[in-house]
């Protein structure tokens, strides 16, 4: 990453998204990963995809997410609040990108870190704690490495609960 990602990231963490839309294009195992994560904070997720893991159509069958179980089409993202390209299908990240953009949502895109408006860290959570550890998409998996190497250190007195 050069100085200048590093000096043009703006780190925040997105709080009230119990009950918000979040949009989730792509049922492989990246959407679930995202999907994970925002089931955690109680979001409203809407999962586009033809396909999807066992785990995603469990979480369908459960109530859990809405699965629309066909191809990502305009109009997909109406009343969404955050948006995440997770296919594996380049083409299809972009243009959920550039239809996120032109709404005004924030969108993550998993193929592309920098095509997209925010990346997610690699996070550690405690009671009264959250340490968010970022590489601005390049390494996820370093990021992993040092939260693991921070939640070992922090373990001693703070119970653990750790999301990809």
């Amino acid at each position: 990453m050069t100085n200048q990602a590093l000096e043009s990231a703006y780190p925040i963490t997105l709080t009230n998204l119990r009950g918000a839309l979040v949009v989730v294009v792509g049922g492989g195992a990246v959407g679930a990963r995202k999907l994970r994560g925002l089931l955690t904070v109680g979001a409203a997720v809407q999962l586009i995809s033809p396909a999807a893991t066992p785990e995603l159509r469990a979480q369908a069958e459960s109530g859990a997410i809405t699965w629309h179980a066909r191809a990502y089409q305009p109009g997909d993202l109406a009343g969404a609040r955050l948006v995440f390209a997770a296919t594996d299908q380049r083409a299809v990240n972009a243009q959920v990108a550039d239809d996120a953009a032109a709404l005004g949502l924030l969108c993550n895109v998993a193929d592309d870190p920098h095509a997209g408006d925010f990346h997610l860290p690699a996070v550690y959570r405690a009671p009264e704690l959250l340490v968010a550890v970022s590489t601005s998409g390049t390494s996820p998996a370093r990021a992993k490495r040092l939260r693991d190497q921070i939640a070992d250190w922090l373990s001693a007195s703070w119970p653990t609960s750790t999301e990809p």
